[in-house]
């Protein structure tokens, strides 16, 4: 009964989330989308993030039948566990950190190894926070590069992996949002829709740039950076039909495009065909 409460919640608040980035979408729209257009993306979100908790939830299962505790300690809790609320807060905020980074280099395993997969995500050619999707079996790759390190660490209370997946679902639905909204200077530190559109751009001079998902530091360290500026390019994926339904979504990555595609690592491909 617990699991089946934890994957209804954890679907609501993928809805919630949704709802708040289609309502910063409208507040100052660059492109505009109808909820019917958005409908299909929302089910593969909704779907995802149930499918998400469901692979990592036996995980703490696992370990306890197996006797394993979670050995990766942090020397700084201690310190903030004098300041209660606040220190529960900073620790989140460091969890964070932890969690974007070890997405940064999931989402480079996943240009380089697993694009087939991942070319689902890049297929839209109508970017949106509903169209921040991925084909579910991408949550095997977020399961073994995300959830397996981070259910290692110590952590203090329930709370925190609510909040830590909270903040950066919010931000990953955010940076595909076609609002004037934005970060401006502070993109060079914190992701925002212009940094990540570039990531999904046609153009060559983009391809494989900006992996990050919360923070851009991560590709400024590690040389992956593209500074956006005024930039709005075109997305999609050259010789892929953008997906409309959920069905397309579902078997794209066993069509033969999809394996036209990934002659190279990232949003490369085939020449670009009508879609």
């Amino acid at each position: 009964m617990e699991f089946l409460q934890n994957v209804a919640g954890s679907t609501i608040l993928v809805m919630f989330l949704l709802a708040t980035c289609v309502a910063i979408e409208y507040l100052g729209p660059i492109e505009r989308y109808s909820l019917r257009d958005r409908l299909p993306g929302i089910i593969i979100n909704c779907v995802g993030g149930a499918l998400t908790f469901a692979l990592i939830w036996p995980v703490k299962w696992v370990w306890s039948a197996m006797g394993v505790a979670p050995f990766i300690t942090i020397p700084l809790w201690d310190w903030l566990e004098p300041l209660g609320d606040a220190g529960l807060a900073i620790q989140a905020a460091v969890l964070v950190v932890v969690a974007d980074f070890l997405a940064y280099w999931r989402h480079r395993a996943e240009h380089s190894w697993f694009w087939r997969v991942h070319v689902v995500h890049h297929a839209p050619r109508e970017l949106h926070a509903a169209n921040s999707i991925g084909h579910p079996i991408q949550a095997l790759f977020s399961f073994a590069f995300i959830a397996v390190p981070m259910s290692l660490i110590q952590i203090s209370g329930p709370t925190i992996p609510f909040v830590v997946g909270a903040v950066v679902s919010l931000l990953a639905l955010y940076i595909h949002s076609p609002t004037a909204v934005n970060f401006g200077a502070a993109r060079r530190i914190v992701v925002d829709n212009r940094f990540h559109r570039i990531h999904h751009s046609l153009e060559e001079r983009h391809f494989d740039k900006n992996f990050g998902i919360c923070f851009s530091i991560w590709d400024y360290m590690f040389g992956t950076a593209y500074e956006p500026g005024e930039e709005w390019p075109e997305v999609g994926v050259a010789g892929v039909r953008s997906p409309m339904t959920l069905t397309d979504y579902l078997k794209l990555p066993f069509l033969p495009e999809a394996a036209g595609s990934s002659a190279e690592p990232g949003p490369k491909g085939i020449p670009a065909t009508e879609s």
